[in-house]
């Protein structure tokens, strides 16, 4: 049994609109709706303009933008005044890419290659070569006119509004960027290849999504630190874990997070008709999607799946 069990959770989804210090305003709401907790929408630092947290940049600190973490302590501090649980929503499996300047981790990985620190944080497969990002426009030529169109500008490689690091020592004024280019760890390609088998593993095929390697220990203890030191304070109830079926070891994971976090953990498990929740996962259940489905099944006529199953089909 868990040591604590909400007896509700109303979930805000937190963004520019809804900040921290929002959400702290709308607790007596919360209280007198009988709310047992509050379950945020992840609050660490996430790409630029984000508006749902899921693409973390920066497990390290709570997004500015949401209010920092004065506003996160606020936030809890009014919680448990009021006996409610604060409930966080995190995200285990993956971090955003997309724009390499916002996430460092990333940028230190595409600025030393396999010898940074950070490389063994992301399934990268290094024995490919370079590492290809996919994010060139391509109108039928591989991506080559827009290659054209590389640039150098402080101390970076530049193409449109996106901007990669320079390995040190591989760019003088005089070279020309497509040379500069081709001495990086990294490989700007055509974003169709991001259809295609890539070096690094991705959250299903979002190349802006890179998989982190949570089943390393070491790795583990960097991408949770930020959420434990909150759970050490005693300002963290409850984790509900996105997408834990993405990780190489579901199961091994939601064990050794039991083992750093002895609050209430729940798991975004999609249970198919007939499929029951492991048995061995140390949570106390899911997120609700199968009980959504059973819900949603009684608005949905079931003599619609053929003519559906045709059109799909088709």
């Amino acid at each position: 049994m868990d040591p604590y069990s909400p007896t509700s959770t109303y979930r805000l989804q937190l963004g520019p609109g809804l900040t921290l210090d929002r959400a702290a305003e709308l607790v007596d709401y919360l209280d007198r709706l009988g709310v047992g907790a509050a379950y945020l929408s992840p609050i660490l630092t996430a790409a630029p303009g984000s508006q749902h947290g899921y693409d973390v940049v920066d497990p390290l600190a709570v997004a500015e933008v949401l209010g920092g973490d004065p506003a996160r302590r606020k936030l809890v501090e009014r919680l448990h005044e009021r006996g409610m649980g604060a409930v966080v929503d995190i995200v285990p499996n993956h971090m955003s890419v997309a724009a390499p300047a916002a996430n460092p981790w990333w940028w230190d990985l595409l600025r030393s290659g396999r010898d940074s620190p950070y490389a063994r944080c992301f399934d990268v497969d290094w024995s490919a070569g370079r590492l290809e990002l996919p994010v060139l426009a391509d109108d039928g030529d591989g991506g080559a006119a827009a290659a054209d169109r590389l640039g150098v500008a402080d101390d970076c490689l530049t193409y449109e509004d996106l901007r990669f690091p320079l390995a040190p020592g591989t760019y003088s004024p005089r070279d020309d960027p497509a040379e500069v280019h081709e001495r990086q760890h990294y490989r700007l390609v055509s974003w169709r290849r991001g259809r295609e088998a890539l070096a690094y593993r991705r959250f299903f095929d979002v190349t802006g999504l890179a998989a982190v390697r949570v089943q390393d220990p070491d790795v583990f203890a960097a991408a949770h630190a930020e959420i434990l030191r909150w759970a050490e304070r005693g300002e963290l109830d409850g984790l509900r874990v996105d997408h834990p079926d993405g990780l190489s070891a579901p199961g091994g994971y939601l064990h050794r997070l039991r083992d750093a976090f002895d609050g209430w953990i729940v798991a975004e498990k999609i249970l198919g008709c007939g499929e029951a929740l492991p048995a061995s996962w140390p949570v106390a259940g899911t997120t609700g999607y199968d009980a959504l489905r059973e819900v949603c099944g009684l608005f949905v006529d079931p003599a619609g799946e053929r003519p559906l199953t045709e059109l799909a089909a088709s």
